[in-house]
């Protein structure tokens, strides 16, 4: 027969086992949602800056370190307890501890890569002299070559064109174009009259800066009707700086009017 001493000491530790297992929910859900916050940032939101936003992190954390240092130690004390049991909880737990570890190394690595920036003042800059030049001979010379309703996208992270496949030589030898002219890619449609090829320049997170290259000098209604999309900037009558926005960030060019306005100027 339980004392009342027993049911006491039992009431305590069913008490204790909720308060951990409630903690352990608040624990990983808080770490989870700051490190899925952070690794949308870094890789979607143009002109985002994740070495100031890990000195940010990192203040905020020594600041309220009453609050972060427990938060913590319970994701902590939840992934031994997930890794040791297998109970339902703990296998779902589980998951999230193993996400969360996946964020984080990804974190660590994109802060450590080497950073680029873009926009169409850094763009027009390198467009002019000999790099123009060149970007726009790639550009013309796969254009003529590839076979009509045919189309060529090929990045030098990827290593493969598609879905028209170039041979070994071939691949080589655009890689070397595209370094020596310092972009990343390019992207021919002769499915259609497009009347255009592009140069990929930059890769910002989710977000492409290329540059388009048409056939034909574009008349002044064209080129209004480019600029009336937000992710267009007519640089010449044949040249137009080109934004795609990735599943996440922003979704046109930042600093376009500014832009049109010094070109407008100048």
């Amino acid at each position: 027969m339980k004392t009342v001493n027993d049911n006491g000491f039992n009431q305590s530790m069913n008490k204790k086992s909720a308060f951990l297992r409630f903690m352990r929910y608040v624990a990983v859900a808080l770490v989870s949602v700051t490190l899925l916050c952070v690794f949308i940032l870094s890789i979607g939101l143009d002109g985002f800056d994740l070495d100031l936003a890990l000195f940010a992190f990192i203040l905020i954390f020594s600041s309220l370190s009453f609050i972060t240092l427990p938060i913590i130690g319970f994701w902590i004390y939840s992934f031994v307890k997930a890794f040791r049991r297998r109970t339902k909880t703990d296998k779902i737990l589980l998951g999230f501890h193993i996400v969360d570890l996946l964020l984080l190394g990804i974190i660590i690595y994109l802060a450590n890569q080497p950073h680029q920036k873009c926009d169409a003042d850094i763009m027009a800059e390198y467009y002019e002299g000999e790099n123009g030049f060149w970007m726009r001979n790639i550009a013309t010379r796969y254009h003529n070559i590839l076979p009509d309703s045919t189309r060529l996208c090929y990045e030098i992270d990827y290593e493969k064109s598609y879905p028209y496949v170039l041979s070994e030589e071939d691949t080589k030898r655009l890689k070397r174009e595209l370094k020596d002219c310092g972009c990343i890619g390019i992207d021919i449609d002769n499915y259609s009259s497009k009347g255009y090829s592009t140069i990929r320049f930059r890769r910002i997170g989710m977000g492409m800066y290329s540059y388009r290259f048409y056939d034909k000098p574009l008349t002044l209604h064209e080129q209004d009707s480019i600029n009336n999309n937000e992710c267009f900037i007519v640089y010449n009558d044949s040249t137009v700086f080109e934004f795609g926005g990735g599943v996440f960030g922003v979704q046109h060019f930042v600093g376009k009017e500014e832009f049109r306005e010094k070109l407008h100027n100048s």
